[in-house]
């Protein structure tokens, strides 16, 4: 069905074209006020067959949130799996700031598909793609004052709108009809500490006969919010979880040495003391108790709210040339600043015989915290967004409307970054040439050209070290670092990546003929847009000598057509009894790209609404959609990052049962239960060779007015959704519940991506591939023969999910003696959620399931009373979060508390929350308070805490959280006061 004939689209566009030239017509006035419908490309006619939610400028104010973001999280047909999280600093490489999120972004998430299959619109215009891989749109960029309401259709809509519109569209409609100066500011704080905030704005418009324009100003500040002001330390064992400081964090402000290989989590044998450190013997050395020795807080000067800063300025105007011809059109620009503290950089290692701070005796392999630095990871994003559009009045009420528009981003994250690989450097050895030793090793090596000659026979590893000069570090030292010192262990990350798009559209659109039920209306259009993605990386983390890196540009033109009716059968001119209304609607669009990724698609929609009496609306509607892979995804060129296109090992991040068979271990991790072995991870861009998701869908809903109960109305809507051909990808947070699940059943649904114990030639191959970068984590550096798996952590068209549910709307409004009055609930039940993991294996459930990536719960809702008298608004929302497991993948202590995988599923509690709004207008008042408004916003009112989840840490070391960001936030209580005023 996605890849028809383009012949079809075109013999409709040729139908409809011949229609409206037959028309007769007098000329006349082309009105300013043109209603915007998302969901269809034909004005002034409502959505056939699929529900629109309309959130107006008004509510987004009342939310109490201090972005736009953060109150489309709140959504009940929003889940906020993948980018659509702020609050998460230290996640996977598909979610956090650290990773491919680069500037720390959010995303919308519609239906639990993932922010790829939401399209985001503004004024019904696509948006440059965010992130490293260009996943999602970037809705923080797009301040509150701009935005007149957000229309929000949870359907599939590639009839009408082209890739990515599967999960649904969520449309961003400006302001364009205001009049003289409106002004706002807004002050708030969280009441654990942290997190102070500060918006102003203002927005004035201006009116005339023939024209109107908008120009509005926003300016935001929060402040960060520390680990340390939500407790969080990595020691969870007073909530049933694990001290993961005992067991992963053994590592201090002094050393560690370890019995065996350097280890975060290895069996530490003597702790150094405190002092310059230097001529140490055994006998100054401290015994470590239980093989734990020094450790410390893994969150020590971490921020999980970062310090962020936001200006954006907004234009909208409308211009009546002629009788005929008016234009339109609007402009935006957005600079968001950001500052995240990231902790304190901890070192794992070996002190080499050269070194003058050597002990005999003992390993000298060691783990120390560097704390003479708090790195920091600054963000920026400069977001750009023009259009420029011209209608004219064609013949009776047909309108060809010819649009232009671009956006930009421009997203930079600068880092502090341990010096751990070189890749830029190469030393002879026997079989030819192998990577130079790092920053850090040459470090430690203490050689220099000045003592290199007391070597006899020096290595061709030592004579490169020599040749750096570096100043001798001294891990056994408490005493503050040299700075040259510090520069050795500590390099930079600068990183920059560019998307646009450029987009053009024709379209016509009007009346074709008129019916009985009224008239059958008809949209043509094509439309041309051009994406591009670049990016480049300046870095020494994994080099000695700065290293420029440009990234491969990546490019896409897509050409399509589309054609839309919406042809009413009864109305009110033939309604009868049972009948009040009938309308049917098709819409067909033809979608074809050049470029990288190369993709075809033909996708029809139709809808029909029935209303058997004036009190009850039936709609239905089936369709195809397709998501296309992102340019970045089909890109496979070398990008030297771990979170890029790249290969590395990994010899101490992930373990297996000690007893297993399927793979060869290292021996003894951090349990008799748990054991390491070696990988090679392989990420990023899987090549040209992806297809595109494809989904088929179909909705029924029911709505319900009694005009014997005024002020009801009743809501509910059924969606199934098929998507085949589903681009997975194994990250750092999926892969310990994969890895779990294969070591304990033999198979897995991703075994394609999981290689274990490959063969020489393969491995070899991998280390020769230009995307190689080295070493990453703990441990010394592999050499081929110490690899016993390769994971293929790409895009892969493997799955196939099955999903279908309920949206569910109730409403009641009543006017008392006291003031208007009204009930109101929204949630949406999912039914079902089913991956198949790979073509012909039977679907797994996995609903209200917790993964790091996100899958949708049973059950979300927003519910609550709002009480208005003359200037007086008062309202209270509860909102609920439903209960949901971990399968595998999460951690708990055994008996003797260390952290094991959980054999048994943990439930995850319900989480509810009570916000609060007051707000008083000063109407009628005269004075300095005409036009003068306030509003008290408690959000979270009774500081319920997230419900607990211990994350762990082995994998990919990051630190444990004590929740899941994706479905709550640790943020608790925040308090705001508003102040509007108008002139």
């Amino acid at each position: 069905m996605h890849n028809r004939s383009f012949k079809l689209a075109m013999s409709l566009s040729t139908l409809v074209a011949t229609a409206a030239l037959a028309q007769d017509t007098a000329p006349g006035q082309i009105a300013l006020e043109e209603i915007v419908v998302t969901g269809t490309n034909i004005r002034d006619v409502p959505v056939i067959g699929s529900s629109i939610q309309t959130i107006d400028s008004e509510a987004v104010a009342r939310s109490g949130r201090a972005t736009v973001a953060e109150m489309l999280r709140e959504l009940p047909a929003n889940f906020a799996g993948g980018v659509a999280n702020s609050d998460n600093n230290r996640g996977g490489q598909d979610t956090a700031s650290s990773g491919s999120n680069l500037t720390g972004g959010s995303g919308v998430n519609l239906r639990g598909l993932g922010a790829l299959s939401t399209l985001v619109l503004v004024d019904g215009r696509r948006v440059a793609a965010s992130g490293q891989f260009g996943d999602f749109v970037d809705i923080s960029n797009i301040p509150a004052v701009a935005i007149e309401r957000i229309e929000i259709l949870p359907d599939g809509a590639s009839a009408v709108y082209g890739s990515d519109a599967v999960g649904g569209v969520v449309n961003f409609i400006l302001k364009r009809d205001l009049e003289g100066l409106h002004t706002l500011a807004r002050v708030g704080t969280t009441t654990q500490g942290g997190g102070d905030e500060f918006l102003a704005s203002a927005a004035w418009g201006q009116k005339w006969d023939t024209g109107r324009v908008v120009l509005g100003y926003e300016y935001s500040d929060r402040g960060h919010v520390r680990a340390a002001d939500r407790d969080m330390n990595g020691d969870m064992s007073a909530r049933g979880g694990v001290n993961w400081p005992l067991y992963t964090r053994r590592v201090g402000t002094a050393a560690n040495i370890f019995t065996g290989s350097a280890n975060y989590t290895g069996n530490v044998a003597y702790m150094a003391p405190q002092g310059p450190g230097t001529g140490l013997t055994v006998a100054d050395l401290t015994p470590a108790t239980g093989g734990i020795g020094y450790t410390s807080d893994p969150w020590l000067g971490w921020d999980i709210l970062p310090d962020m800063t936001r200006h954006s300025m907004f234009l909208t105007g409308d211009q009546r040339i002629t009788d005929r011809v008016s234009m339109y059109g609007s402009a935006r620009l957005t600079r968001r600043d950001g500052l995240y503290r990231t902790g304190y950089v901890d070192l794992v290692g070996t002190v080499p015989t050269t070194s003058p701070y050597r002990i005999a005796g003992v390993t000298n392999n060691f783990s120390v915290l560097v704390d003479e630095l708090l790195t920091q990871r600054d963000v920026s994003v400069e977001s750009y967004g023009a259009e420029l559009g011209v209608r004219v009045e064609l013949v009776n009420d047909w309108m060809l409307d010819v649009t232009g528009s671009h956006s930009r981003e421009k997203q930079t994250r600068k880092a502090q970054v341990e010096r751990d690989a070189n890749i830029g450097d190469f030393i002879p050895t026997g079989a030819g040439f192998v990577a130079a030793p790092n920053s850090v090793t040459c470090s430690l090596s203490g050689l220099n050209s000045a003592n290199i000659g007391s070597i006899a026979s020096p290595t061709a590893a030592q004579t490169y070290c020599a040749g750096l000069n570096y100043t001798a570090f001294n891990p056994y030292s408490t005493q503050r670092l040299p700075q040259q010192v510090v520069d050795q262990l500590i390099g930079f990350e600068h990183l920059q990546f560019n998307s646009w798009i450029t987009q053009g559209t024709i379209k016509a659109d009007g009346t074709l003929i008129e019916l009985p039920g009224g008239p059958l209306k008809a949209a043509i259009g094509f439309d041309h847009r051009k994406e591009f993605i670049d990016g480049e990386l300046d870095f020494n983390y994994r080099s000695i000598a700065p290293i420029h890196q440009p990234y491969g540009e990546t490019e896409r033109k897509v050409n399509s057509a589309y054609a839309e009716f919406a042809v009413p059968i009864v109305g009110r001119g033939n309604a009868v009894t049972g009948v009040q209304a009938l309308d049917v609607s098709l819409a067909v669009r033809h979608e074809r790209s050049s470029g990288l990724g190369d993709y075809s698609s033909t996708d029809p929609k139709f809808g029909l609404r029935y209303k058997p009496a004036d009190s009850l609306t039936l709609n239905g509607s089936y369709g195809t959609s397709f998501h296309a892979p992102q340019m970045r995804f089909a890109y496979n060129g070398p990008q030297p990052v771990s979170g890029g296109n790249a290969i590395f090992t990994t010899p101490a991040f992930w373990t297996a049962p000690c007893d297993t068979t399927l793979v060869e271990l290292n021996g003894q991790f951090d349990s008799p239960t748990s054991c390491s072995f070696t990988s090679m991870i392989v990420s990023g861009g899987a090549g040209p060779v992806l297809k595109p998701e494809e989904a088929d869908t179909w909705t029924v809903g029911i709505d319900f007015e009694p005009l014997s109960v005024p002020g009801l109305r009743l809501g509910a809507s059924y969606y199934n959704l098929q998507i085949d051909n589903r681009l997975v990808r194994i990250t750092q947070g999926l892969l310990p519940g994969i890895l779990a699940n294969y070591f304990a059943t033999g198979t897995s649904p991703y075994l394609s991506n999981l290689d274990f114990n490959p063969d020489a030639a393969t491995v070899q191959a991998l280390f020769d591939d230009p995307r190689f970068i080295g070493h990453s984590g703990p441990g010394t550096p592999s050499v081929p023969g110490d690899i016993a798996a390769i994971i293929y952590a790409t895009q892969t068209n493997l799955a196939s999910l099955k999903t279908d549910g309920l949206d569910l709307s109730a409403r009641y409004r009543w006017e008392t003696g006291l003031g208007n009055w009204e009930l109101f609930a929204n949630g949406t039940v999912v039914l079902s959620y089913e991956m198949q993991g790979t073509p012909g294996s039977a679907y797994v459930d996995k609903l209200g399931v917790y993964e790091s990536t996100g899958n949708p719960l049973r059950f979300k809702s927003k519910q609550g009373i709002s009480f208005a008298r003359g200037p007086l608004y008062a309202a209270a929302t509860v909102n609920y979060t439903d209960d949901y497991q971990c399968l595998s993948g999460c951690y708990v202590p055994n008996a003797t508390g260390a952290p094991v995988l959980n054999t048994a599923p943990v439930k995850i509690d319900s989480w509810v929350t009570l916000d609060l709004q007051v707000g008083y207008d000063f109407e009628g008042h005269g004075g300095v308070l005409a036009g003068a408004g306030v509003r008290l916003s408690v959000n979270n009112a009774l500081d319920e805490n997230a419900p607990f989840i211990d994350t762990g840490t082995i994998s990919a070391s990051n630190a444990p959280e004590p929740y899941d960001a994706t479905n709550a936030t640790i943020i608790g209580r925040t308090v705001s006061v508003t102040l509007t005023k108008s002139f």
